[in-house]
């Protein structure tokens, strides 16, 4: 069995526990995944050294380990964040009336995580659990500034979209510079046309960049000064409360 296979294998035992099936046996498991009694307790065995999953030596029976309960607990802080960031996002949308969002990076994408409507009809083609290339979008830039390695990685894939897209490693290098010189990024149609992005970097208690806010804006009122210096100012504050709650959770979590 490839290691591959045997991963996916793994995963799947898993995911077949349930509040129907809590506990399982090396023959359900042979069952489950088609292969021999022999392959399901190495499966099982593995899982039960780092964890996953716990023998009860009586009736020999499987059931969810200690390492699943850890990754319950980092999904639960993940969550408290999202509803955290509602109001903070609120807060924003009421302040610039733009749409405003919250991302994380993953791979060579933004993934959204959170999205709030502003006031002015827009389509940004944002949703919750929407992907965009990071290097050209503001909320990705505000993430790769302070990620050196994603960075390098990003600038191997600078593919234009509009015309406006940066295409250039020392452009773009440059771009992050300038992000982590100013705190704050400003992205005028790299990604849609019509479409400004504004972002700023959510931060954890160890100063590692793990999230961006942002709005996306008509280019036209993004570059009013007096709207833009508000914008700025108010995507900038937004960030920094994340920040400051992302570094309370993390603080309290270790009384």
């Amino acid at each position: 069995m490839s290691r591959i296979t045997s991963l996916e294998n793994a995963l799947l035992i898993l995911k077949s526990f349930s509040i129907n099936q809590p506990e399982m046996s090396v023959t359900d498991v042979s069952k489950l995944l088609g292969v021999s009694k022999s392959t399901a307790h190495r499966l099982l065995s593995s899982l039960a050294a780092e964890g996953f999953v716990v023998k009860d030596h009586q009736t020999h029976l499987y059931s969810p380990g200690s390492s699943i309960l850890a990754l319950t607990n980092i999904v639960n802080s993940q969550i408290h964040i999202l509803n955290e960031a509602t109001p903070v996002l609120n807060m924003l949308v009421e302040s610039t009336g733009e749409n405003a969002h919250l991302a994380i990076l993953e791979g060579l994408d933004i993934i959204y995580l959170q999205t709030i409507d502003g006031t002015y009809p827009s389509d940004d083609f944002i949703h919750i659990g929407r992907r965009h290339p990071a290097f050209c979008t503001s909320s990705g830039q505000a993430i790769l500034a302070f990620e050196p390695e994603a960075a390098g990685e990003s600038a191997k894939h600078l593919t234009s979209y509009t015309k406006k897209t940066i295409t250039s490693i020392d452009q773009f290098n440059k771009r992050l510079l300038q992000i982590r010189q100013n705190g704050y990024t400003f992205c005028e149609q790299e990604f849609r046309e019509q479409i400004t992005g504004i972002g700023a970097t959510v931060f954890n208690k160890k100063k590692k960049a793990i999230a961006s806010i942002n709005i996306t804006a008509d280019p036209k009122r993004a570059a009013s000064p007096i709207l833009q210096k508000r914008y700025i100012t108010a995507v900038q504050e937004a960030a920094r409360q994340m920040t400051d709650i992302v570094t309370f959770r993390q603080k309290g979590a270790k009384r």
